[in-house]
């Protein structure tokens, strides 16, 4: 990469020189050199910066956004997929399965609102593998809201998802208005 810059010098060169001969060429030639110094260093600096991934982001970010898009009738258990994805930083967010899988070492926040549909109350929790660790529900009424909140140590590979509570018959959860969110500390 030094010798093309090299090379691209000195062709720059050659070119002021034959357009532009004479001392003040020399000159032109000096300032021109100058700044394309200034513009490698920075371009490496930057490189610096941004690392091998070539993005602003780095590798060991995770944050997911997610939607669930329809209405869904919810059995014993079911967990709940959020289909639409609206952040999946660190894609470690599954919109096929409703799971979170984490791919480090850490400590992640999580948050769940949802609406149920105005029928009956719905009840979900939120587990780490198979542990529970929270719960909300919404009450019977129109539209009500339910939310849920976890911060949780987690190893690699530790699954986190939003699911039905276990013993509850059928539930409805609202489509559109209800969310699930997580991100890496």
């Amino acid at each position: 990469m030094k010798y093309i810059f090299i090379s691209m010098l000195f062709i720059t060169c050659i070119i002021f020189a034959s357009v532009y001969a004479g001392e003040d060429c020399s000159r032109k030639i000096g300032k021109a050199k100058a700044a394309l110094l200034e513009a490698i260093d920075t371009l490496q600096r930057t490189n610096r910066l941004l690392g091998e991934t070539g993005s602003a982001i780095p590798s060991n970010k995770v944050a997911f956004h997610v939607r669930l898009t329809q209405y869904v009738t919810l059995g014993s258990a079911q967990t709940v997929i959020f289909d639409h994805v609206i952040t999946n930083i660190g894609k470690a967010y599954n919109q096929h399965t409703g799971h979170f899988t984490a791919p480090f070492n850490g400590i992640y926040v999580f948050a769940c609102t949802f609406l149920q549909t105005g029928g009956t109350a719905v009840h979900l929790q939120m587990v780490n593998n198979s542990s529970e660790i929270s719960r909300g529900h919404g009450a019977n009424g129109g539209g009500v809201a339910g939310s849920m909140n976890a911060v949780i140590y987690l190893k690699k590979g530790d699954v986190v998802k939003v699911r039905h509570y276990p013993g509850y018959g059928s539930q409805t959860i609202h489509g559109n208005w209800s969310f699930f969110t997580g991100y890496l500390l």
